[in-house]
């Protein structure tokens, strides 16, 4: 707690966040600078005007009600850390503040100051963002139920057809549409999981990941090798694995019969090529397209969710053909440890 008046005023002026005093009768008493890059206002004119100049009328209640109930009892309403509300700029229009509140006692007199910043536009991008990933989780809740359901149970008739009658290449045939479909189902469940946002970034061991991936997506249907020492790496641990897994499963897809798949790190990152035929030039935009696929098999999402991963990361992709010709993928911009 600052007790040297003088001191504080000179921090308060310097100070680079918005800084607001007021007494306990909520009167402005002091302000610096920044205020005005805030609301809108100079310092001169806010102090001596109450603080219910830049605060939303809804809230003037709890403001006076949890003041009075902290001089009487020291019991605070809210946390003093970090907390947003919102506030009026001097032309009218709300913002959203990131607050951290302090006392300050000079003589018997006591002051509380909010330290303050703007974080109006990080608030609108977490908002649009809920409401993205609050659509995308009905969508995928329609894939899930609206489509998987009824492939099951066509799977079930097909399963009883094919007891009852002998083996029929037409039946054999409606069967691997059916896989087609289920596993078309999964990667759009997984592309809708992808367009969320990534999480919180930890430190991961890169090879641990490649090797869940390459159990996953690739170790009966291909060679795995791992050029050098990958590191350690900041990312969404499932997100990256599913990266991996997509472009192991890219490389099993398109590379030929039992291809060999070659993981590797770059300066600022890593990546993963195989020994098959390459990606035409004009064909190395397009593979990132939902959809595109020339594999029978495929869905033609596998790209797709690789991109979205790297994008959720800020990483760069860059795809290209290796030096022996094979599909080469890229992935830079990543933060190693």
């Amino acid at each position: 707690m600052i007790e040297d008046r003088e001191f504080f005023e000179t921090l308060v002026q310097n100070g680079s966040d918005a800084i607001v005093s007021i007494n306990k009768d909520s009167e402005i008493v002091f302000a610096n600078d920044a205020v005005e890059r805030v609301f809108g206002y100079t310092p001169e004119e806010v102090e001596g005007a109450p603080l219910t100049v830049v605060m939303p009328e809804r809230f003037e209640d709890a403001h006076f009600d949890g003041v009075e109930s902290y001089l009487q009892t020291g019991e605070r309403a809210l946390d003093w850390n970090d907390i947003h509300l919102p506030a009026v700029h001097k032309d009218g229009h709300e913002i959203q503040l990131s607050i951290t509140f302090e006392e300050h006692r000079f003589g018997e007199e006591r002051y509380f100051s909010g330290i303050m910043r703007d974080v109006t536009e990080r608030v609108a991008r977490e908002r649009e963002l809920k409401r993205q990933n609050e659509q995308l989780e009905k969508f995928a809740s329609i894939v899930s139920h609206d489509l998987r359901d009824p492939l099951n149970a066509a799977k079930a008739t097909l399963t009883l057809a094919k007891a009852e009658h002998d083996e029929s290449e037409y039946l054999d045939e409606l069967e691997g549409i059916h896989d087609r479909m289920e596993a078309l189902v999964e990667d759009v469940l997984e592309l809708t999981k992808q367009g969320q946002a990534v999480g919180e970034p930890e430190p991961i061991d890169l090879a641990e990941v490649v090797d869940e991936a390459w159990h996953t997506a690739g170790e009966e249907a291909a060679t795995l090798r791992v050029a050098d020492e990958l590191g350690v790496v900041r990312a969404d641990h499932e997100r990256l694995r599913s990266l991996l897994e997509n472009l192991i499963g890219n490389a099993v897809r398109h590379a030929g019969e039992h291809p060999t798949v070659e993981v590797g790190s770059l300066p600022d990152g890593f990546y993963v090529a195989d020994d098959g035929p390459g990606i035409p030039a004009d064909e190395r935009d397009d593979v990132l397209e939902p959809g595109y696929s020339n594999a029978p098999d495929g869905t033609g999402l596998g790209l797709a969710i690789v991109e979205q991963a790297v994008d959720g990361h800020d990483w760069t992709l860059t795809v290209s053909n290796g030096e022996d010709g094979g599909a080469r993928f890229e992935i830079t911009g990543v933060e190693s440890l």
